[in-house]
């Protein structure tokens, strides 16, 4: 499962613009010419003419100096050095590299903690969803069995109707959901751990690219498309359902369009994509699209999702460089149910009433994932809540200090409350609040431990 794949997409690695974008919740129609490539600016650098040298009398040459031993690169800390437990503190050793903390306190909370090596070359990170699909709820427990995962906790906030995550997913270098603007975790066997955003926007910017050079805003991945636009759909969703007049294009591999359709479903292989639109978005496929044609989708994020073979959202981001950080109130940058409704604020992509229950002083269930400024440890968290008398929970600088305590540099929230679940080797160690017992999610951070091969003799 976590073999480092091709991406579907074609990404295009390109670094954005300092500053805020236009939002593009009301995107500009297609267009059928792509606009005018920049001018390159050539900057010429003055030639320096050098002086002559003089002339001086041959001297002997001097012996090499001896060439000095390269310093060696220390060796990271051991696991057990990186964190001091509190007496009272449970702490069992799963695995080499492997921690789990559980504390119980007074006040009272209920707190396990998970504190992985990432030097350690037998573990492995991954994010999973329900069988493989991008539709359905799964209980925590369930993913990390059906997966074989030494550990697992509960990933990003999700549709309850549809059964779908809410921001980033992705899976083995293939993504299922576009990005938005909200604190999201990501792996990469090479380039370690990154908690941040891939976007500043509601969505990505991608675009879809004609033969004939056209081009038009591909809005959204695996979602409902808007009106008047066009979306991408991967094997992930494996239908694509119709919808009156819309035009579905369905792609291979290799970007050649096999099929366009009108109306009635569409089913997809391993592999294959397809294109949906309506209105003026299927207009434009009709006029620059037909069977055989290449098309190019260029898909723009910072960073690259192709630096990254795991991703889950959630948000909001708590850590930065050590320091507690508070997400402001507004709605990505609609600030109008807000006190100050013309603050220019960037803040994630959460409604504002869905912010004040969750920010500030509240006390609830959390879940939450870090790393040290080294990247060496990534450290997650389940703190129980919502019972009185057994875990009240925590507010988010309350977490934050957690977090901080065991090590954490950079951090952020995944989805809690009744989601709040944390797993090890398939029991569920923590006690979720609600009535009917572990609450079925999306997705789920994984958490594999390679045991290393024996050499036969």
């Amino acid at each position: 499962m976590f073999r480092v794949t091709t991406l579907l997409l074609v990404v295009a690695a390109v670094i954005a613009a300092a500053g805020c974008a236009p939002d593009q919740r009301n995107a500009t129609a297609p267009s059928s010419a792509a606009p005018p490539a920049p001018t390159a600016m050539v900057v010429l650098l003055p030639t320096v003419t050098s002086a002559p040298t003089a002339t001086v009398p041959p001297t002997v040459t001097p012996s090499p100096a001896p060439t000095p031993a390269p310093t060696a690169t220390p060796s990271p800390p051991p696991l057990s050095a990186r964190y001091a437990a509190r007496p009272g503190d449970r702490v069992r050793w799963l695995r080499p590299g492997v921690v789990h903390l559980r504390r119980i306190t007074d006040d009272p909370l209920r707190i396990n903690v998970l504190l992985l090596d990432l030097t350690n070359p037998n573990l492995e990170l991954g994010v999973t969803v329900p069988q493989n699909r991008f539709f359905g709820l799964y209980r925590t427990s369930m993913l990390a069995r059906d997966a074989g995962a030494l550990a697992a906790v509960n990933g990003d906030l999700f549709s309850v109707d549809e059964g779908t995550p809410q921001g980033l997913t992705m899976i083995d270098g293939q993504v299922l959901m576009a990005p938005k603007y909200r604190a999201t975790f990501a792996w990469s066997g090479q380039r370690g751990p990154f908690i941040g955003y891939f976007t500043r926007e509601w969505t990505w910017q991608a675009e879809v690219r004609a033969p004939d050079g056209a081009r038009a805003p591909l809005m959204l991945l695996n979602t409902r498309c808007p009106t008047n636009q066009i979306c991408l759909y991967n094997e992930f969703v494996r239908q694509v359902p119709g919808r009156e007049g819309d035009v579905k294009v369905l792609l291979g591999r290799d970007g050649r369009v096999r099929q366009v359709t009108r109306g009635q479903a569409l089913k997809l292989a391993p592999g294959e994509q397809a294109l949906q639109a309506t209105g003026e978005g299927a207009t434009w496929l009709r006029k620059h699209v037909e069977a055989g044609a290449r098309l190019r989708i260029s898909i723009t994020t910072d960073p690259p999702l192709d630096h990254y073979e795991q991703a889950i959202s959630g948000g909001p981001l708590i850590l930065r460089a050590g320091r507690f950080v508070q997400d402001c109130l507004c709605a990505l940058r609609d600030c109008r149910e807000t006190r100050r409704p013309q603050a220019a604020l960037q803040c994630e992509d959460f409604s504002t009433d869905w912010k004040l229950k969750h920010y500030l002083d509240v006390r609830m269930p959390r879940t939450a994932v870090g790393y040290d400024r080294a990247r060496q440890t990534l450290i997650l968290v389940v703190v129980d809540g919502y019972q009185r008398g057994y875990s009240r929970g925590m507010t988010q600088e309350e977490l934050a200090d957690l977090l901080r305590e065991f090590g954490a540099d950079t951090a952020m929230e995944l989805d809690g409350g009744g989601s709040s679940t944390m797993v090890i080797e398939n029991q569920v160690v923590n006690r979720p609040p609600d009535t009917t017992g572990e609450r079925h999610v999306a997705n789920a951070l994984l958490v594999f431990y390679r045991e290393p091969a024996v050499a036969e003799r």
